[in-house]
């Protein structure tokens, strides 16, 4: 049975308990005779440092170029509406019964209760600006953020030295404090000091996954972006516990620099935890990212608080125990008694940060417990790297063998969905261990064993690819990244490559097979996150301070992109006689440093009537008509177009202008219009269109750049040129006219404006089962509620066994999209039955697409289906492509499309 892929990468929560060899369907294996250990790095460390911490820039949400903390060119300011935020209930009412917007989760109640401690300026919104984008997507998840957060603190308060020798400190501590400031807004404490709300997520990532583009240009009036809050009745005990985790290694990092701010952070990661040991529970993430418990993140927060303050109550809290030696502290939820034991054999992870918490615990609590427990805490350590070497580092135990399975060329995955990503989180836990345990001499072991596999991931691989963007001589190049990829369309698949490179990025990384699809769509191959690079900025730290002595750190910073020019005219002839000439104009606004909106353009086309004037005629002969306008049929705001204006009236040179007055462009506006031209009183027509300035090189199989037609930008000639020394005088301007003698839609019949993208991914004539993807494009002007919408597939049955469907990914989640058979009777040309999908949640904005839906179905004894012929199969459709045999309904009226 085909098994569907899940969109968000899916968490494993791996304990071993003692004498057990099978957990989780991982079985205990032998070493794998392939040994990856080294003493020689293959890459240079500390470039691939430097380089790991600009992936964090292009995460960057807020105001990030305004305040100069954005040294990427291709990233600009972005999600401005998280900085005003309505301080309403979900369904938009206020403290007053009032208000409309997406809000917040918290009750209206709650907001009166405590309204002046959540918006103390009284203007109705809350400040939840900053923080990180969570991966190609723009929302703020909340485990991902604190764990990254307090993984790269972890790394640069172990590694201090590493980061200052390669000139990487002030970056890191610039990447840390703009998300501690983001924890510093979210966090809300009344009059005695006690956390009365946190805010943990901002977005959702249902509406956020139906947008492909850069967030810069996101709106949020169509992408609605709610705060999740954790209160008293709400409670997320995990979220804030990672929280105060991260602003705890924050304090401890700043408390020589800035006391101050340090005094603040350590002031609220106190104030967080014992919100969190008050109210326990689970926080929300709306299905992406769901915590198995909350322990760890608790015993995470609790042993950072420990080494920042001394205080033995955090200890307690973790390693607490009864008279008998039943553990009564943190621990208990892995670990039932003092005569019990525990193996991981899973790693420090953004769900689960055991390794992480015996990585600190082990070498914290000597002196603070007995021998006989520290020891303990440093076998769990050390257990688990030892099981990460695949056998490279035996146990201590000889006689155990549970080990890692390594893939053929010696890589450790543990699981394929962001493989590289644990296996850099497992190298900073053995970094931290030689550090803490230099005498061992399996410490220098584990390290190599380490190096050996940043080796890996840098290049040293079968496929000799690294795994870090823009790092080594072949690189993964399409990460599954929006602002990167640098999409116009809404769509994965355009441009076919990135328009900027993701410098520093981890990427998913190989399966178990050493094998790697470097693909934007493969979000699990080529997929990149902020919890994904987080362990590795602290491996490769750790990696320079034990074998980076011979290798130069030279400072490198992003290379500055070609010069723009991506503001330009494109033209198309559509039609010609000598009665007219009709073309179509194309705006294109791809500028990209930073992208943004663009205003007030216009474009001009020159024609010249001399052959009229030799005839008798003059201007009053031409009429201008508009024929199509995109931004009008497509974004509800028509472009204008002029009566013709005199540039050069004495030798008959004129234009006409199409503007486009207070509407904010980004990527293209398409317009077509006709000069028609009147005949002479002998009923004789003059009209050559060939002369025109701006006719020069336009032809009519392709739309193509146009220097002849020139852009304007406020009036201002920003691209392409004039005709030589003519002087454009507004004086002889006509009215504009804005009327359309025709008005041909680009768009689908019906006022949703809703149509079907179909792509067959399966082309063969017959197949077990039948798989194809569908995209429904809204060219309207309103939202589309998902909910009223199906779409029906026609095909022939073949037989009378019982059908099953599967979605195997969506963009707005496969929980949201239903499938069901019907029987067509009678049976029409090409189909007997149809397969109609329907969806439960989700909408499409105006202009915007729903994003990849991709559906199978098979007959349940895996009979063969022959689709020859079938009404909605085209082999020839390998791509998104509009398709009339795959039929939309809105609300039951058939509004895409024709049924066979």
């Amino acid at each position: 049975m085909a098994i569907p892929r899940h969109w968000r990468r899916p968490k494993v929560v791996a304990l071993l308990s003692a004498g057990a060899l099978v957990v989780g369907g991982l079985t205990a294996v032998t070493a794998t005779s392939f040994a990856a250990s080294t003493s020689t790095p293959y890459g240079n460390l500390s470039e691939a440092l430097q380089k790991s911490l600009y992936f964090y820039d292009a995460e960057k949400s807020g105001a990030s170029r305004t305040l100069d903390r954005q040294p990427l060119e291709w990233r600009g300011d972005s999600e401005p509406a998280d900085a005003e935020i309505p301080l309403t209930t979900a369904d938009g009412t206020t403290a007053t019964g009032s208000g409309s917007g997406a809000g917040t989760n918290l009750p209206a109640s709650f907001i009166s209760q405590y309204q002046s401690v959540l918006d103390p300026d009284g203007d109705g919104t809350i400040d939840l600006s900053g923080g990180f984008h969570d991966a190609g997507d723009h929302v703020k998840f909340g485990l991902p953020q604190s764990y990254t957060a307090s993984t790269i603190g972890w790394g640069v308060y172990e590694f201090q030295d590493e980061f200052v020798a390669t000139g990487t400190y002030e970056h890191a501590m610039d990447e840390l404090r703009w998300v501690s400031d983001y924890f510093l807004r979210s966090i809300f404490r009344d009059s005695s000091g006690e956390v009365v709300a946190f805010n943990y997520m901002v977005g959702n990532g249902t509406i956020d996954h139906t947008y492909w583009g850069p967030p810069e240009l996101q709106d949020a009036a169509k992408y609605a972006r709610p705060a999740t809050f954790a209160t008293a009745t709400t409670p997320a005990s995990d979220q804030a516990a990672g929280a105060s985790a991260a602003l705890t290694i924050m304090s401890l990092l700043t408390a020589d620099s800035d006391p101050s701010y340090s005094t603040t952070c350590l002031d609220n990661a106190a104030a967080l935890y014992d919100f969190a040991v008050q109210y326990r529970g689970l926080g929300n993430s709306d299905g992406f990212y769901n915590s198995s418990f909350d322990e760890d993140e608790m015993s995470w927060a609790a042993v950072w608080l420990y080494i920042a303050t001394d205080t033995e109550g955090y200890l307690t809290d973790i390693v607490g125990q009864d008279e008998s030696g039943n553990y009564t502290g943190y621990l208990q939820k892995i670990i039932h008694s003092t005569s019990d034991t525990w193996q991981n054999i899973w790693v420090h992870s953004w769900d689960t940060v055991w390794g992480g918490v015996f990585a600190k615990l082990a070498p914290a609590s000597e002196g603070a417990v007995s021998a006989e427990e520290n020891a303990k805490y440093w076998y769990y350590f050390k257990w688990n790297l030892e099981y990460w070497t695949g056998g490279e580092v035996e146990h201590d135990n000889a006689s155990d063998t549970t080990f890692m399975a390594s893939t053929d060329a010696g890589f450790q995955v543990i699981n394929t969905w962001g493989s590289a990503r644990y296996n850099a989180a497992a190298q900073l836990c053995a970094m931290v261990y030689r550090k803490y345990a230099p005498d061992d001499p399996k410490s220098s072991q584990l390290t190599d064993w380490a190096l050996g596999q940043m080796n890996y991931i840098m290049g040293d691989n079968p496929l000799s690819r690294s795994y870090i963007v823009g790092f080594g001589e072949s690189y993964a190049e399409h990460p599954h990244h929006r602002a990167a990829h640098g999409s116009t369309t809404n769509s994965m698949l355009v441009p076919a490559e990135h328009r900027h490179t993701l410098w520093g990025a981890l990427v998913g990384g190989p399966d178990s097979d050493d094998q790697h699809n470097d693909v934007t769509t493969d979000f699990v191959s080529n997929e990149v996150a902020i919890d994904y690079n987080a362990g590795l900025v602290g491996a490769l730290a750790g990696l320079y301070r034990y074998y980076g002595a011979g290798q130069a750190s030279t400072a490198w910073t992003p290379p500055a992109e070609p010069e723009e020019d991506e503001l330009y005219a494109m033209g198309k002839l559509e039609q010609e006689n000598d009665q007219r000439t009709q073309v179509t104009l194309t705006i294109n606004n791809y500028l990209t440093h930073p992208p943004h909106w663009e205003t007030e353009l216009s474009l001009r086309y020159y024609f010249d009537i001399s052959e009229l004037m030799e005839h008798g005629q003059d201007i009053s002969a031409i009429t201008a008509e508009v024929y199509y306008d995109e931004s009008a049929s497509s974004y509800g705001a028509p472009a204008t177009l002029s009566d013709p204006i005199a540039a050069d009236a004495a030798s008959g040179i004129y234009y006409v202008e199409v503007s486009w007055p207070d509407i904010a462009i980004y990527g293209k506006r398409e317009f077509q219009f006709g000069l028609i031209s009147a005949q002479d009183s002998n009923w004789q027509s003059w009209w050559d269109g060939s002369n025109d300035f701006s006719h020069t090189g336009l032809t009519s199989t392709e739309s193509a750049r146009s220097d002849y037609v020139p852009a304007y930008r406020a009036g201002v000639l920003v691209a392409g040129n004039e005709p030589s020394g003519t002087t454009p005088d507004p004086s002889t301007s006509a009215s504009p006219d804005t009327s359309a003698s025709a008005s041909p839609s680009a768009s689908p019949s019906g006022s949703t404006g809703l149509k079907a993208q179909y792509t067959a991914l399966t082309t063969s004539e017959t197949s077990g089962d039948i798989r194809f993807e569908l995209d429904l494009v809204n060219t309207g002007t309103t939202a589309v509620d998902l909910t009223d919408v199906t779409v029906r597939y026609w095909y022939t049955r073949d037989n009378t066994v019982g059908q099953t469907y599967s979605c195997d990914y969506a963009v707005l989640g496969c929980a949201n999209v239903t499938g069901t058979f019907a029987e067509v009777s009678p049976a029409r040309t090409g189909a007997d039955a149809y397969l109609q999908l329907a969806f439960t949640s989700g909408s499409v904005g105006p202009n915007s697409r729903s994003g990849q839906i991709q559906s199978r179905f098979f007959h349940n004894d895996w009979t063969q289906y022959t689709q020859t012929g079938d009404y909605s199969f085209d082999a020839s459709k390998t791509s998104p492509s509009d398709w009339t045999h795959v039929t939309v309904y809105h609300n039951g009226v058939l509004i895409w499309g024709a049924e066979p």
